[in-house]
């Protein structure tokens, strides 16, 4: 599949650290050099191209391809024999990044998929969040409507205006916000957020659906507290941060949401919108 074959690409620099490097004994006729045929991850690794390409060259019968796996060709050439390895790894290496370039020539089946999907799907943020938290919740979401986000592309179950409809029921319209659209999610973490399961429920779906997201940390909530699919060591914002390091993160994410959603904020209006923002945050 394209998307195992572009794994297996990216995980190339991962499998090069892996060559070791022989200097023979003195009165040894063998040349120094660097070898990778006998280690174990370079072995599943190399298998998994082989496998990748050789399904490839079944349904294309590509000459390239085929130059490649082959009984001749440079995947083959793993060995110990060649007193230096690095030559054909950079072959090889070289050939996959062909390969990466001109991808949707092997895959064009998927490619059609996957523009559908990307078609059909609307980007929307998604505000994760305890509803114990909507003090610090509601100032955030007045904030993104400043800058022009509306109900049709924002989602915060706790604010009337930006939640679930009426009559709607709540664990099928939350289902259908990560199924149709494009989640942006914004994770407001505080320990009322760890122990809320519906919360943890949402956190869980963004990490299998690999949404984007941005954290946000209450005041008193410290990096060390993040848990679960949240990555502690991925750079969020603590409403609790100095004035200075705050108005640097908030316009960070005004840049990102401004791209994704193609608008634009006057310098003057943002900053007035995200001083207010900072005053509230304060006084709560």
């Amino acid at each position: 599949m394209k998307k195992d074959l572009l794994a297996l690409i990216d995980d190339i620099p991962c499998i090069e650290t892996k060559f070791r490097h022989f200097e023979p004994g003195e009165g040894l006729c063998i040349p120094e050099g660097d070898f990778i045929y006998d280690v174990p991850e370079f072995i599943e690794w190399k298998e998994a191209i082989k496998f990748e390409l050789q399904d490839i060259y079944d349904r294309t019968h590509d000459t390239y391809i085929w130059n490649i796996i082959n009984a001749t060709g440079v995947i083959h050439k793993f060995n110990g024999k060649n007193y230096d390895e690095r030559k054909n790894f950079n072959r090889l290496k070289s050939s996959l990044k062909v390969i990466e370039k001109n991808i949707d020539k092997y895959f064009p089946d998927e490619k059609s998929i996957e523009s559908e999907a990307t078609k059909a799907m609307k980007p929307k943020i998604f505000i994760s969040h305890s509803s114990k938290d909507v003090k610090y919740v509601e100032p955030i979401v007045e904030l993104l409507a400043d800058i022009g986000m509306t109900n049709d592309n924002l989602f915060c179950s706790s604010i009337p205006d930006y939640g679930i409809p009426l009559n709607q029921d709540i664990y099928e319209y939350l289902s259908s916000l990560f199924s149709e659209n494009e989640l942006y999610v914004i994770f407001v973490l505080s320990s009322n957020y760890y122990g809320s399961p519906a919360c943890l429920n949402e956190m869980g779906a963004a990490w299998v659906l690999k949404n984007e997201y941005t954290s946000i940390l209450l005041p008193k909530f410290e990096y060390q507290e993040i848990d679960g699919a949240v990555n502690p060591n991925k750079i969020g914002m603590k409403l609790d941060d100095d004035d200075e390091l705050l108005k640097k993160r908030l316009g960070e994410l005004k840049n990102i949401i401004s791209e994704k959603f193609g608008i634009s904020v006057p310098d003057m209006r943002w900053e007035k919108k995200r001083n207010d923002f900072i005053n509230t945050i304060r006084n709560i």
